[in-house]
């Protein structure tokens, strides 16, 4: 017999993970499965994935091409993945925390070693 993915406390944890805003991959990830899997099984006990609306990001329009991110060097890569596996993030979850807070803060000067304009 399988030992269970998702356990009775492992369940119980899952509606504090959706009102703290985590995405379906994120819980999915944190918990030791595929984002399937937590789908059907939360279909399956009834416990609901949508997140409240006030934390719903807003919908925004298709971004320009000029919005667009280029590849990264590999070593760029590499370097983002290990900080992100020592996070215990994926580097996709890593390198858009970090563009959200040089956004937020308006960081880009101290981020690019530039002087305020």
């Amino acid at each position: 017999m399988r030992k269970a993915i998702l356990t009775q406390d492992k369940l119980a944890s899952i509606p504090a993970l959706v009102g703290e805003g985590l995405s379906n991959a994120e819980i999915a990830a944190q918990l030791g499965c595929t984002a399937g899997t937590l789908k059907v099984r939360c279909s399956k006990f009834g416990i609901s994935l949508r997140r409240p609306a006030e934390l719903k990001p807003p919908k925004l329009p298709k971004s320009p091409k000029s919005l667009r991110l280029r590849a990264l060097s590999e070593r760029a890569t590499a370097t983002l993945r290990q900080c992100a596996l020592a996070r215990g993030l994926s580097s996709a979850k890593l390198a858009s925390d970090l563009l959200e807070v040089i956004a937020t803060d308006d960081l880009f000067d101290a981020v690019l070693d530039h002087e305020p304009a």
